[in-house]
């Protein structure tokens, strides 16, 4: 046991050691297992000063910063302390500072969350560290271990609870990740979380899904609307270099050093980024494929220590042949001893990571520098995985969470074998359905039989996919049965569908009069192309909406104002909607304003859609204004006008800047001009927006093998815009294929 850690514990101030560290004392004492729960229990009752609620947790002032997730410091001869002095950073004393936001939020019990927004080893976990010491030091510290963790103090939280939740990531991520009604319960009881995260997770979590695309982030997103955000640059400002040469100055020889690189920020000097790179890109060829296998294991979804025998077996594919054949028997061993140096003190390439309850000495896996990760995984966005990666991860993963992320990363490629062993793994190892994404899988292949037993045991989407599927085959009588026996409101609706199509009024009237609203809204909606005015007003005055709405939009397309009139008058809200919509498009705004008087909604929302189309054309200015102080709905107008205009540059300058209304207009424009370059630029920074359109042109233009390559590195929707382009070609057997059956790796 290192000195260091002896003296800790004799010393008072320093706290009491972690659960590990008196295990390992008390083995070194050589005190009989049977007798350690006790220590551990009188270790929970010191730490939580007679209240069990706070058993485990300690005051922020006794928090140690390295074991918060602030890095390692580079060793610097005559450097003294773990960590260099604190550069105070502009936003500790901003009036939206991180300091302001927490002070905000400690008093008076309002509770809050902040969440730190920066690139790797940008300073954000220090500064959150320092300004929860200097804010909130005698409150209490929860750094959770997982979300059940969190989950559980929520339900009855001490007073004046802190909870830490570096990489934020890790605590959302998989199929039991932090939902926001768990801080939402945190908050109202006055609790303080502070989080950081990365910007491209970031913009993923919060990005809106497109029109038909599913929206895969709604509960993360969610949860990062009830925080205030904070972005950490990734250099230091003229004022904070400023504050830091003069602490170098003083005597701190590790920021003098840092303050001399000018390839790499101050703060990623101190954690050794430009050794880290430099390990990288100076491994020999075993070296570097572990190190690329660990990256884009890490890259496709396992935040869990990558064991030995997964890097071992991913690795050869990142060799090629020469290189193979030559491998001496050791390769494996010195690439592990290589990338584990410990580099300046600071930071290793991989970094041996032992199980909780493992023993000493003992690895249970290995993980990639949060830096070199970030960075090695911009460089491999387009890069293809080999199959010997996608094998060991179908071998060796065992968390149910890891094993769903990775199948969707292969789904994403077309990889369906790897895919449906994973989903399969994560199905029997206890997890939830494995998603969207397997349920999808087996209706590609048309796999009935397995999407029936997921319905069957309650599975809303994979009920969902079986009754599309029913529907696409034409098997009403299963359908029927489903709907009928079942109470399946899927089958329900595909099969008011069929009926629909085949022109079936009998059927459909009879299950609309025996409640089934799915029939009821295709019965109406057969009965409005058919002209059936009658039967609609009748089934309308009977309660029926459907009829009701699809009698005024008939009444509508006629221009039948005198009927929607006594209609709306009677109190049809429908009738009411479609006058309004009517009256707007003939320009008739006096009975509009007479009607929006009177309190009629509809007429009052087409009024002020008239009032704003006007305001827009003449006060672009103040659109203008409005949006750049927030304002969400300006945001969106301006967006659209400038868009309709043709205004690329302000569009482009205002998505740059983080609007994503204008970010999207823009791509759209993008699009229909066939700016493929542009987009291409766009989607390669990880815009899924942009990818999408690009993916939809480069069908257009015939690009096959653009498609193809985007597919290998898993693009979102670039797999359908593939099928999608041999279709196009006449490639019809290939394409449906690729849809039922996926690629192979090689």
């Amino acid at each position: 046991m290192p000195k260091s850690t002896v003296s800790d514990l004799l010393n008072p101030d320093k706290g009491l050691p972690d659960e590990t560290t008196l295990e390992a004392l008390l083995r070194a004492c050589g005190v009989p297992p049977h007798q350690e729960s006790a220590w551990l229990k009188a270790r929970k009752r010191v730490l939580g000063g007679g209240d069990p609620r706070t058993a485990g947790l300690i005051r922020v002032a006794k928090a140690e910063p390295r074991r918060l997730g602030v890095h390692a410091a580079i060793d610097v001869p005559g450097a003294d302390g773990e960590l260099p002095a604190y550069v105070e950073r502009d936003t500790d004393t901003a009036p939206r500072g991180v300091r302001t936001l927490i002070g905000n939020a400690a008093e008076g019990g309002r509770g809050g969350l902040v969440v730190l927004v920066g690139s790797s080893s940008v300073g954000k976990t220090r500064c959150a560290f320092e300004a929860i010491r200097a804010r909130v030091p005698d409150w209490w510290l929860l750094h959770p271990s997982d979300t059940a963790q969190i989950r559980a103090i929520a339900a009855d939280p001490p007073a004046r609870l802190v909870v830490w939740l570096d990489e934020l990531q890790r605590y959302l991520d998989g199929v039991d990740g932090l939902q926001a009604g768990t801080v939402r319960a945190l908050l109202a009881q006055g609790a303080v979380l502070v989080a950081t995260l990365w910007p491209d997770r970031y913009d993923i979590y919060t990005a809106l899904p497109q029109p038909g695309q599913q929206d895969t982030h709604a509960h993360e997103r969610e949860l990062l609307s009830l925080a205030d955000v904070v972005d950490i640059a990734e250099r230091f400002t003229p004022d904070e270099r400023v504050r830091a040469e003069q602490i170098a100055a003083d005597g701190d020889v590790r920021l003098a050093v840092a303050l001399h690189s000018d390839d790499y920020g101050l703060t990623q000097t101190i954690a050794a980024a430009p050794q880290l790179m430099r390990r990288w890109r100076q491994a020999d060829a075993y070296a570097a494929a572990v190190l690329t296998a660990a990256v884009d294991a890490t890259r496709l979804g396992v935040d869990s220590p990558l064991p030995a025998a997964l890097l071992l077996q991913a690795a050869p594919g990142y060799c090629d042949p020469r290189q193979s054949a030559k491998a001496p028997s050791n390769w494996f061993e010195n690439a592990l001893a290589y990338l584990t140096e410990e580099l300046h003190g600071a930071a290793s390439a991989l970094t041996p990571i032992a199980s909780p309850r493992g023993g000493m000495g003992q690895t249970t896996g290995y993980r990639v520098a949060d830096y070199l990760q970030q960075h090695a995984q911009a460089e491999r966005r387009h890069a293809k995985i080999p199959a010997t990666c996608w094998q060991a991860l179908t071998d060796h993963l065992t968390d149910p969470s890891e094993q769903t992320q990775v199948a969707g990363a292969a789904c994403d490629r077309l990889l369906y074998r790897y895919a449906d062993r994973l989903y399969c793994n994560a199905t029997q190892t206890g997890a939830p359905p494995a998603g969207l994404q397997w349920i999808d899988l087996l209706a590609r292949r048309e796999n009935v039989e397995e999407l029936r037993l997921h319905a069957d045991a309650g599975d809303w989407y994979a009920a969902e996919r079986l009754a599309r599927l029913l529907a696409e085959r034409g098997e009403v009588e299963e359908l029927r049965a489903r709907a009928d026996a079942a109470g399946d409101w899927n089958a329900a609706g595909r099969l008011a569908g069929l009926l629909a199509e085949r022109g079936e009024v009998e059927e459909l009237r009879a299950r609309a009069d025996a409640g089934d609203q799915h029939a009821a809204f295709r019965l109406a909606r057969l009965l409005a192309e058919r002209g059936e005015v009658e039967e609609l007003r009748a089934r309308a005055d009977a309660g029926d909406r459907y009829a009701a709405d699809g009698l005024a939009g008939l009444l509508a397309e006629r221009g039948e104002v005198e009927r929607l009139r006594a209609r709306a008058d009677a109190g049809d809200q429908h009738a009411a909607f479609r006058l309004a919509r009517l009256l707007a498009e003939r320009g008739e705004v006096e009975e509009l304003r007479a009607r929006a008087d009177t309190g009629d909604p509809h007429a009052a929302d087409r009024l002020a859609r008239l009032s704003m189309e006007w305001r827009e054309r003449g006060e672009v200015e103040e659109l203008r204004a409005r949006a750049d102080t927030g304002d969400q709905h300006a945001a969106f107008r301006l967006a659209r006008l400038l868009a309709e205009r043709g205004e690329v540059e302000e569009l482009r300058a205002r998505a740059d800047t983080g609007d994503r209304y204008a970010a999207g207009r823009l791509i759209d424009l993008l699009a229909q001009r066939g700016e493929v370059e542009e987009l291409r630029a766009r989607a390669d920074t990880g815009d899924r927006y942009a990818a999408d359109r690009l993916a939809g042109l480069l069908v257009e233009r015939g690009e096959v093998e653009e498609l193809r390559a985007r597919v290998d590195a898993g693009e979102p929707y670039a797999a359908n815009w593939l099928i999608a382009a041999l279709v196009k070609r006449g490639q019809v057997e290939e394409a449906e294929r690729l849809r039922r059956y996926g690629l192979e790796a090689e």
